[in-house]
């Protein structure tokens, strides 16, 4: 007969609580409100891309002038979403969403200053910082008010479908802005947007998850690589087109250059307990 065991035996964990339910109200008013976000970040990113020919009468400048603006919007915008992950796990959920959507409120009013190539290209530098988490914030307040099993599923579908309605709906309504008030009339509607979303993003605050300290002294070097490699690629992709690749060789370092970046930024991360970027 086997002895009884003195040692005592750990008590089942209880099951984690249930996810609270949203009123049917309160869930549409947070779509919505992520619908509202993805247009906002969506109909800037695109004003310039679909109003090239436009734009460029307007500032006086030539096709491959007026690309400069979009190079300069997506220099920043393609890495700034790596750093802004554990920006937003250390500061706070609802201090990222609140200053997040106050930067984007700013850059828009700074379009309304916009009068040559050169003041365009620095507002449109800005704005591609602020726009960055927008695309964050618009995903998670659409799986705010869903079920745990449904934000991967049904969440992230309905905010795919948000990112791409961005260009047809820019190309729809970029017409009548421009007959009514040009490049300025454009600023105007991005403007009204980001005031919209301003008072959403008030007045709907996202569930904060804990604060966790994860930002570490070799973020700073491993993100500045980043930033130079993608945002070289991203200039490189969006004048290549424009300019002849014999004429124009320093696109062919802006490769080079990307490619040294991204290398020295994944040796540092691969070395790393807690990575900015996990790629092991």
């Amino acid at each position: 007969m086997n002895a009884p065991s003195s040692a005592p035996q750990a008590a089942p964990s209880p099951p984690p609580p249930a996810a609270a339910s949203m009123s049917r109200t309160r869930a549409l008013a947070y779509m919505l409100a992520a619908t509202m976000l993805a247009m906002t970040q969506q109909v800037g990113a695109n004003l310039v891309t679909t109003n090239v020919y436009q734009i460029q009468g307007e500032l006086g400048a030539t096709v491959a002038e007026t690309n400069w603006l979009i190079a300069a919007y997506m220099a920043p915008n393609v890495s700034l979403s790596i750093a802004l992950i554990k920006i937003r796990m250390q500061y706070g959920l609802r201090n990222f969403a609140e200053i997040s959507i106050v930067g984007f409120v700013i850059a828009a009013l700074l379009n309304f200053f916009v009068h040559d190539l050169q003041s365009a290209l620095v507002v449109r530098f800005m704005s591609g910082i602020a726009a960055a988490p927008l695309s964050s914030l618009a995903f998670l307040y659409m799986i705010e008010p869903l079920q745990p099993r449904q934000k991967l599923t049904v969440g992230l579908s309905l905010a795919l479908t948000n990112t791409a309605l961005g260009i047809p709906v820019t190309r729809l309504i970029s017409p009548s802005l421009l007959e009514i008030g040009g490049f300025h009339g454009l600023a105007l509607f991005e403007m009204g947007l980001a005031l919209v979303a301003f008072g959403l993003v008030y007045a709907l605050p996202l569930t904060p998850p804990p604060r966790v300290k994860v930002i570490g002294p070799l973020d700073g070097v491993s993100y500045l690589l980043i930033a130079v490699g993608f945002g070289a690629i991203a200039v490189a992709l969006s004048l290549g087109r424009i300019y002849w690749w014999l004429e124009a060789p320093w696109l062919g370092w802006l490769f080079a250059g990307a490619i040294l970046c991204l290398t020295l930024a994944a040796v540092i991360e691969l070395h790393r307990q807690s990575p900015l970027i996990d790629i092991r």
